[in-house]
């Protein structure tokens, strides 16, 4: 017998992480949506949202411990200085996340690691 997992309706990982520091030490995070429906065409500059709504978490990682989780609206955020300091002692040259995209079916997509 097999279980129904659902994984057909799993949110696809971001890709193209990328991560800029500002001049007070925030780094700001980026990535591109990804979709499981109607995203086959070159000729659109976004693919269609194929979730209820567009929503995503950032977890800070240090090793495996998750140190924060930030959530986002948007294919960004921002990880200030003040909270890298909170989590870290100080500002971090580079920060470890996994990024997820959220659906309302299933929940946390596939995760997208980087070290920015």
């Amino acid at each position: 017998q097999h279980a129904f997992k659902g994984v057909g309706l799993r949110p696809l990982s971001p890709a193209h992480l990328a991560g800029v520091r500002n001049g007070v030490g925030d780094l700001q995070l980026s990535w591109k949506r990804r979709t499981r429906i109607g995203g086959d065409s070159w000729d659109a500059a976004e693919v269609p949202l194929s979730e209820d709504a567009e929503l995503y978490e950032v977890d800070v990682m240090a090793g495996a411990t998750v140190k924060r989780t930030l959530t986002a609206a948007t294919p960004g955020v921002t990880y200030t200085a003040a909270q890298q300091i909170a989590d870290f002692g100080s500002t971090q040259s580079s920060i470890a996340v996994r990024v997820y995209q959220l659906g309302a079916t299933f929940g946390r997509g596939a995760m997208r690691a980087a070290t920015l």
